[in-house]
């Protein structure tokens, strides 16, 4: 018998005036439910119950014990009746990190659908490069991300999908959308490109080498969104995935310029913490995330 038993014993008999009541309630003997009440005592050093003609009633310690005696037990039950809800999904914490764009293009969209599912679940969003990102997940900080790949061997990727980036300009550069046209001549016109550290950046002057070709940016942002309001407003050729500019290039604000030499697909994916140091609620959220970005395919 441990000695929470010992003080579940004590809890009982404290409650009911008896220490035969208390075995009864718990389902045990009561030589074993008096045995429990003399090792605390014993362990306690200090007299706890006095026995009377009708049973038993607290000493002064006694007294004192019980009512932290119960204080422990209402925070154990408060602990269980959490653990209930979440193993319902009733609560929990999601901790994500993903880059602005993905975030509202890929991830906002699901988070809606999420939410509306599972109201008590708490998202925690950080934002940041891809690195970054791969960099807290290492470190314990998130319990997941959506990020370009590669993303490393150490990481755990729970799904993946391609995307296709595109050349697009406003309306100034109409006669460049006319027809496909060269790599050299798109880099020869104002570039409006992400910052260095980007994986879209990366991605675009690794393949430009490739056809003898260097990256040199006329304007430089640290936004996605941003870098699409420029090019609308005619202030260069903008390096964007597909999929975050379908309406302005279905609007006609921004003109999609095919190249001749095609842009390679790229992908970005899930990536999570080992599956057993995630809690019910991360668990959950990363299968649902996975599912939503391979539907999206």
């Amino acid at each position: 018998m441990s000695v929470l038993d010992h003080y579940k014993v004590f809890h009982r008999a404290a409650l009911n005036g008896s220490i035969t009541k208390a075995a009864e309630d718990l389902y045990m003997t009561q030589p074993s439910a008096s045995y429990a009440i003399r090792q605390l005592e014993e362990q306690l050093e200090v007299k706890l119950l006095v026995r009377k003609s009708k049973g038993v009633e607290l000493t002064e310690e006694g007294r004192v014990l019980l009512r932290f005696v119960e204080q422990a037990f209402g925070l154990l039950q408060a602990g269980e009746r959490k653990i209930g809800e979440m193993k319902s999904y009733l609560s929990g914490v999601v901790r994500l990190g993903a880059s602005d764009s993905l975030c509202k293009y890929v991830v906002l969209p699901f988070l809606e659908s999420f939410r509306n599912r599972h109201p008590g679940i708490k998202i925690c969003l950080t934002h940041g490069k891809s690195e970054d990102l791969l960099n807290r997940l290492h470190a314990g900080a998130i319990d997941c991300g959506i990020v370009h790949m590669p993303a490393g061997e150490a990481a755990r990727v729970t799904a993946q999908r391609t995307i296709r980036d595109c050349f697009v300009a406003g309306p100034a550069y109409a006669r460049l959308a006319e027809s496909p046209v060269s790599l050299r001549e798109v880099v020869r016109q104002p570039l409006i490109m992400l910052s260095a550290e980007s994986r879209t950046r990366t991605f675009l002057r690794a393949y430009l080498q490739t056809h003898g070709l260097e990256l040199e940016p006329e304007v430089e942002l640290g936004s996605v969104d941003l870098s699409i309001e420029f090019a609308a407003r005619n202030m260069g050729v903008c390096f964007v995935t597909r999929d975050f500019v379908h309406k302005e290039l279905e609007s006609g604000a921004l003109l999609e310029i095919r190249t001749l030499e095609p842009v390679p697909e790229r992908s970005i994916g899930v990536v999570s913490a080992d599956a057993p140091s995630l809690s019910l609620a991360a668990s959950l959220f990363v299968g649902e995330l996975s599912d939503h970005l391979i539907d999206s395919i």
